[in-house]
């Protein structure tokens, strides 16, 4: 592992999720990490003043390492400016396949803001061809888990009863989500003992009975998911992406790593990574959903099973300390001299 740098985290910290546990890797891999929130700013003080306190972070801080989450609303020329005077490296990292349900490729935009970094992540890896063809040194990174959240659980019969359930789903339902609540209406008309734990983007007044039914009311991240996971039978995924190339959703990370079944919907290349029926498995459509959870609750031992090849897996390889440490290797970030003086702000 690299000596402790000084790293400029830039990211939105809200959600207290991929931010935090990035953030926190860094932290555990004895870095010195200052994070900037592009988006809390720019919502406190505007994009103009966000674009500047990012120019003066880099003057004032040096960093040998800047990493940027996504970053909207930073501007290509933001990072021409910050590359004139400041030679370490500055890395991207977005984790989504769209914007705005545009691929990311299509975005003029955004397209320049990447051009303009030394090396740019995405977790799409059929992505990466199409923005080499435009100009971006793009690569694939998936994102991983932080054992300090994601991490096994004890519970009691109490704790299981009320947070777990034979099937759960963990994420946002609503009409902007049409193969969700495809799949888990079929959930439900299949008369499983299921729950839903996420936001509920229906607007006012027409959100479905069959939804009313099984959701909890409630969102579960970090520890709560965790325990969500693990006092389940089968957690269900249901992938945004499912035809783009190892493009699953993090929730596979997140379910996994505590020890919990994880059932998803087929993605593109997940076998390379993960054998269906040995880590975990797929499906591909509602009556195949079902079958399978009928299949993996009648059949507890080979289940269980699953459960603890896939959490060895998850621990072993998916972990977001190495995909920091691919980060800073792929570029050749040094440490520099004064790293005890960089200060968190």
């Amino acid at each position: 592992m690299a000596e402790k740098m000084k790293v400029l985290f830039v990211c939105p910290m809200a959600d207290a999720q991929s931010g935090i546990y990035i953030n926190n890797s860094l932290i555990e891999m004895k870095n010195r990490v200052a994070y900037f929130d592009w988006r809390l700013i720019t919502e406190t003080h505007g994009v103009k003043y966000m674009n500047e306190q990012l120019i003066a972070a880099h003057r004032d801080l040096k960093p040998d390492l800047t990493i940027i989450i996504k970053g909207l609303g930073i501007e290509p020329e933001t990072i021409k400016a910050i590359k004139e005077f400041h030679k370490n490296p500055i890395v991207g990292w977005i984790f989504d396949v769209t914007l705005g349900g545009t691929f990311v490729k299509d975005v003029p935009k955004y397209v320049e803001f990447m051009k303009q970094f030394d090396k740019f992540y995405t977790i799409d890896a059929d992505a990466v061809p199409e923005l080499e063809l435009l100009g971006v040194n793009a690569d694939w990174l998936t994102e991983g888990c932080f054992l300090h959240e994601h991490k096994e659980t004890v519970f009691n019969s109490f704790q299981k009863k009320k947070y777990g359930s034979d099937v759960v789903f963990l994420g946002a339902v609503g009409s902007i989500h049409p193969k969700r609540e495809e799949y888990l209406k079929a959930l439900h008309e299949a008369g499983f003992d299921f729950k839903i734990y996420g936001d509920v983007l229906y607007e006012p007044n027409t959100e479905p009975e069959w939804v009313k039914e099984h959701h909890t009311g409630f969102s579960a991240i970090n520890d709560y998911h965790s325990l969500v996971c693990q006092a389940s039978k089968v957690v269900i995924g249901i992938d945004g992406w499912p035809d783009r190339s190892k493009a699953w959703s993090a929730r596979l990370y997140r379910t996994m790593c505590p020890g919990g079944f994880y059932l998803t919907s087929h993605t593109k290349d997940i076998e390379q990574y993960f054998t269906p029926g040995e880590h975990l498995d797929t499906y591909k459509t509602p009556e195949e959903l079902v079958e399978k959870v009928s299949y993996w609750l009648q059949n507890t031992e080979e289940r269980e099973k699953v459960a603890k090849a896939g959490q060895k897996l998850v621990i072993d390889k998916y972990q977001f300390i190495p995909r920091l440490q691919k980060i800073i290797d792929d570029v050749g970030a040094k440490p520099s001299i004064g790293v005890e003086d960089f200060i968190a702000k």
